[in-house]
């Protein structure tokens, strides 16, 4: 076979492997049309926050009057403030409660010109906390997301009235800036047909129920249809990839080990005892950082302590806040 005939050979290969590829993203944008979230009772009113880089939907609940509370996602495909519905409503009858959508999820925008970074989650939150909430608040951030919480309250203190962190990221892992190669993984991840169909297998309802059953959840009675139903709607609403592809290539990364050390607002760090993407053994290396912070872990669960174990969650943080407000008054 002459060497023309191979190259000819390869380049229908290869163009046949992206028709294919081209007609699995067709699907699954033809399945995201009719994947709606399921209608689950979350408790107040949704409300909507012009940021410069794209609206941003919360919800609220609430006296005026009582002391406010933010709550902030995690960072994951389908990630939204849905995963606060079990303490959203029953912190509400003490404290003016937030739960937002951070852009590029939920409900929230996605502009594909966004500047997705932590440094534009950080931004996010602070401008927040001066539009809407407009006076200092206790935060209750997840994950990464926890590392934006700590930066802005290392460098606004007066704007935080405390922190509770659950199995935060950003000292011994999602800590590094990413470098050539992650700019690389950007670059091939915003390609349009081997990009989406990257984000379509990570974002397959088989995948999200795996990574919940594993990663997520202890119970695995608590991985109903539903709730995979809910998170895969969530993951391909249009433009859900960006933010995502952002955080597979490292600019979502956020290294708070001199702002955690230096916090001034108080801090509570929780975990689940059976968490297995970021064992509470790594809380130590938090500890050693800032002794000052209060540490608990909780029996049966995994990352979404806020779900599994709700009620015990929800009594700590009213303990938490009284307290914590008490000291700042």
């Amino acid at each position: 076979m002459s060497r023309r005939n191979k190259w000819w050979k390869g380049l229908l290969a290869g163009g046949a492997g992206l028709a294919a590829l081209a007609t699995v993203n067709l699907v699954a944008a033809r399945r995201r049309k009719t994947a709606d979230p399921p209608a689950e009772e979350f408790g107040g009113q949704v409300e909507f926050y012009g940021w410069k880089h794209g609206g941003i939907i919360y919800r609220l609940a609430g006296p005026e009057s009582a002391p406010p509370v933010v709550f902030v996602h995690a960072i994951l495909a389908g990630a939204s403030s849905f995963m606060w519905r079990r303490n959203f409503g029953p912190l509400a009858d003490r404290f003016r409660v937030y739960a937002l959508d951070l852009l590029g999820f939920g409900f929230s925008d996605k502009p594909p010109t966004a500047p997705y970074s932590a440094d534009s989650y950080v931004e996010l939150l602070r401008d927040f906390l001066r539009d809407v909430v407009r006076q200092p608040a206790h935060f209750v951030a997840s994950s990464l997301s926890a590392a934006y919480a700590v930066r802005v309250a290392d460098e606004q203190p007066e704007s935080v009235l405390s922190l509770t962190l659950i199995s935060p990221l950003g000292i011994d892992a999602f800590h590094q800036r990413p470098g050539m190669a992650g700019a690389a993984f950007y670059g091939l991840l915003h390609s349009p047909v081997l990009g989406t169909s990257f984000y379509n297998v990570i974002a397959s309802e088989r995948s999200l129920r795996d990574h919940a059953r594993h990663q997520l959840y202890y119970d695995r009675n608590a991985v109903a249809p539903r709730l995979i139903a809910h998170y895969y709607a969530m993951s391909h609403q249009p433009g859900a990839q960006y933010a995502m592809t952002a955080f597979l290539s490292g600019y979502l990364n956020c290294d708070v080990r001199a702002s955690f050390a230096r916090l001034v607002p108080p801090v509570t760090l929780i975990w689940g005892r059976d968490d297995r993407s970021n064992p509470p053994a790594r809380a130590g290396i938090w500890l050693r950082l800032n002794p000052r912070a209060r540490f608990v872990v909780f029996d049966c669960a995994r990352l979404m302590v806020q779900e599994e174990q709700a009620e015990a969650f929800n009594s700590l943080l009213r303990e938490e806040f009284a307290r914590k407000s008490l000291v700042a008054a």
